[in-house]
C-alpha cells in the first residue's frame, strides 16, 4: 500500500504582535487548552508544536495546565516539540553571538519546564540564511521547517535586485491582494485565481525533504508550503467548493512520492481565538474532527517529523537564499520601518557594551533584556503599540544597565 505521510506544526507565541498582554488568559483558555486537549484524545493523530521560550515561561508560571497537557502528549508520543529562538527573533538579522544566546536560552527553558531536548527547529517567520545550518547542527538540531516558496525561488538562483528576473510570488502575496480588495466582483475573481494557484501547487509539487547546503554544514529542510496551509484552513472554514474531500483529492496526487505533506504550519492562536481570514473562527473541534477523518484513511498517516525522517532521508542537496515566508521572501517587514531602525541602533549599543563586559550574573540579565528586545512580533507585520513599546523598554533597560556595569567594571 502506498502511504501518503502528513504532519502539522502549531506555533504558539504569547508575545503575539496583534494581541495585548491582557488577552493572554483568553488565548490560553480559548485556544491552547482546548486544542491541546482535543489532539491528545484523537486516535492516530500526532502533531508537532513550537512554543517559544518566553511563552513556556509564562505558561509555567501562570497556566500550568498547559504544561501538564504538553507533558502528557509527549509521554504518549502524540506530540513533538521543536526548538526556536527564545523570544522569536528574525535570526538572519542577528549577530552570531545573539543567535547562539537565543538558542541557548530557549533550550534552557525547554529543559527546565518540560525536561525536553528537541531535534527539530522552528525558524521564526521561517527566516533563514546559509550560516544557520552549521550553528543549528552545533546545538544538535537535525532538521528545520523551511518556506517552500523561498526554496523554490532559490533552486535557480536569481538576483532579486535584478529587475529582469521573475520570482514566483508566494501565496501570502495573493492573499494580501485578496484581503485589500473591496469590490465583491473583483474579490470573486481573485478567489478563483487563488484557488487555482493553491490546487496546482498542492497537486504538482514534490514535497520530499531536502538537505540544505550552508556554510560549513548541511541540515535537513522539511518543506512547508503555504498552499497546503491555506487549503487546510479554507476546508476547516467550509469555504465555497473547498472541503475535506478537496484535501483528500489533493493528497491522492502525492501517492508514490513519499514526501511529507505539511498540512498546517502556522499559529496555534488561529484555532479558537482569532481568525486567519475573513473573520471566520475555526475552533479545536473543527481541527480535531478533520484530522480524525483524515486519519481513518488507510492510505494516509499523520506522523511526527522526526519519525518520518527515520524512514525517509533527503535525496537531494539544495541551496536556499536568505529570506522568510513574508511576501516575496523579503525581510523588509522587520527592517524598513523607522522604529525598527531605531531599535536596531539601540541594540547595537547594548552589544557594544556586552562585548567589553566580563562574565557575571548581571551581564546575563542584560543579555536576557536584549534577547527580549529582539522579538520579531514587536517589529514586524502590524504590532499594536504595546508590543512595539515592549521592545523599546527592554532595550533601553538593557542599555542603562550595561552602561552602569561598564562604568563600574571597566572605568
Amino acid at each position: 500500500m502506498n502511504i501518503v505521510y502528513g504532519t502539522l506544526i502549531l506555533h504558539a507565541n504569547l508575545q503575539y504582535a496583534e494581541i495585548p498582554k491582557s488577552e493572554i488568559p483568553n488565548v490560553v483558555n480559548r485556544s491552547y487548552i482546548p486544542v491541546i486537549s482535543e489532539l491528545i484524545d484523537k486516535p492516530k493523530v500526532q502533531v508537532a508544536f513550537n512554543f517559544t521560550g518566553v511563552t513556556l515561561e509564562i505558561l509555567s508560571n501562570e497556566y500550568h495546565e498547559v504544561i501538564d497537557l504538553l507533558k502528557e502528549g509527549i509521554k504518549k508520543k502524540k506530540f513533538e516539540l521543536t526548538g526556536c529562538g527564545y523570544s522569536h527573533p528574525i535570526l538572519p538579522l542577528l549577530p552570531t553571538n545573539d543567535i547562539k544566546k537565543q538558542i541557548e536560552y530557549n533550550e534552557a527553558v525547554l529543559k527546565d519546564v518540560l525536561n525536553y531536548k528537541p531535534t527539530g527547529f522552528w525558524l521564526p517567520e521561517l527566516a533563514y540564511d546559509p550560516t544557520l545550518p552549521k550553528i543549528l547542527k552545533e546545538y544538535g538540531y537535525s532538521y528545520i521547517f523551511i518556506d517552500d516558496d523561498l526554496y523554490c525561488n532559490s533552486e535557480e538562483l536569481k538576483n532579486i535586485a535584478n529587475p529582469y528576473n521573475y520570482l514566483r510570488p508566494n501565496l501570502e502575496a495573493f492573499i494580501s491582494e485578496f484581503l485589500k480588495t473591496k469590490s465583491l466582483v473583483k474579490k470573486f475573481f481573485q478567489f478563483i485565481k487563488i484557488k487555482k494557484e493553491i490546487l496546482d501547487r498542492c497537486k504538482k509539487q514534490d514535497f520530499y525533504p531536502v538537505e540544505l547546503k550552508g556554510v560549513g554544514d548541511t541540515i535537513t529542510g522539511i518543506r512547508a508550503p503555504r498552499a497546503w496551509f491555506v487549503l487546510t484552513y479554507s476546508a476547516l472554514m467550509n469555504y465555497p467548493t473547498i472541503n475535506i474531500n478537496t484535501i483528500k483529492k489533493m493528497l491522492s496526487y502525492q501517492k508514490n512520492k513519499n514526501g511529507l505533506i505539511v498540512l498546517y504550519a502556522m499559529d496555534l492562536e488561529f484555532f479558537g481565538y482569532r481568525s486567519y481570514i475573513d473573520g471566520h473562527l475555526v475552533d479545536h473541534k473543527d481541527l480535531g474532527n478533520m484530522l480524525s477523518k483524515l486519519a481513518k484513511n488507510d492510505e494516509f498517516k499523520l506522523i511526527l517529523p522526526s519519525d518520518y525522517l527515520q524512514k525517509f532521508k533527503p535525496k537531494k542537496i539544495g541551496y536556499m537564499r536568505t529570506g522568510s515566508w513574508a511576501p516575496y521572501g523579503s525581510l523588509d517587514i522587520w527592517t524598513k520601518d523607522e522604529d525598527n531602525k531605531k531599535l536596531e541602533r539601540l541594540c547595537e549599543d547594548v552589544r557594544m557594551y556586552l562585548n567589553h563586559l566580563p562574565p557575571s550574573e548581571e551581564k546575563e540579565k542584560i543579555w536576557k533584556l536584549l534577547l527580549l528586545a529582539e522579538n520579531s512580533d514587536g517589529r514586524g507585520w502590524d504590532p499594536i503599540p504595546e508590543r512595539r513599546l515592549d521592545c523599546f523598554s527592554y532595550v533601553v533597560k538593557a542599555l542603562n544597565r550595561a552602561k552602569k556595569v561598564y562604568e563600574y567594571t571597566i572605568l
